[in-house]
């Protein structure tokens, strides 16, 4: 996967909401405007959507160059 990709993917739609909602979460944070028992479940909750729909993205991308490759 060449650099081009890399970051075209890093441009994706949820990647930027994702950046977005924790950047957010951390300022508020840092200036106390979200507290501890706020600010951990929410950030580990868009972390672990994140992180799933990716995996789950990856999964289906190779099951279809599978697919391809079997025909």
């Amino acid at each position: 996967m060449n650099i081009k990709d890399r970051i075209v993917k890093l441009i994706d739609l949820k990647s930027i909401i994702t950046l977005i909602m924790v950047t957010t979460l951390s300022v508020g944070w840092f200036i106390n405007k979200v507290t501890s028992d706020q600010f951990v479940p929410l950030v580990t909750m868009i972390i672990t959507f994140y992180f799933a729909r990716s995996n789950t993205d990856s999964i289906n991308t190779n099951d279809s160059d599978i697919d391809n490759n079997s025909s």
